[in-house]
């Protein structure tokens, strides 16, 4: 049997540096993503397992909190929700005004088609963005 020598200390400086690696593993398939509570939650018992197959003591796991991957809710954020409201308000006026006429054409028709694809994407992005916790 050969033997290299090394204390219990580098034994667990080892495994802390091994455990570190998991971390950052585990922050670099995070980032960028939208993380639920479960697929949270699955990470750090994912975590907790690892740590306790090294057979080190689990401390304070620090994983990218949920909140971290949100970008902040400050006056710009806002503002553009209420830019894109007021677009909203104007292609709803612009479909009705079209859809209004005395004598619609299929032009109108193709334009109120167009307004109503904007105005659903632009719906659905205003959802999304108001819908993040």
């Amino acid at each position: 049997m050969h033997m290299n020598g090394k204390t219990g200390m580098d034994t667990y400086s080892r495994k802390v540096e091994l455990i570190n690696k998991k971390v950052k593993e585990i922050n670099e398939r995070r980032r960028g993503m939208k993380i639920t509570t479960v697929e949270d939650e699955l990470d750090r018992q994912e975590l907790r397992n690892y740590i306790r197959f090294l057979g080190v003591e689990p401390g304070n796991i620090r994983l990218e909190s949920l909140g971290e991957e949100l970008p902040p809710r400050d006056r710009v954020f806002y503002a553009t929700l209420f830019v894109e409201g007021l677009i909203e308000a104007a292609v709803m006026y612009f479909t009705a005004s079209l859809l209004l006429k005395p004598e619609i054409t299929t032009l109108d028709w193709t334009m109120c088609g167009l307004l109503v694809v904007i105005f659903g994407v632009l719906g659905y992005r205003i959802y999304k963005d108001t819908r993040v916790k």
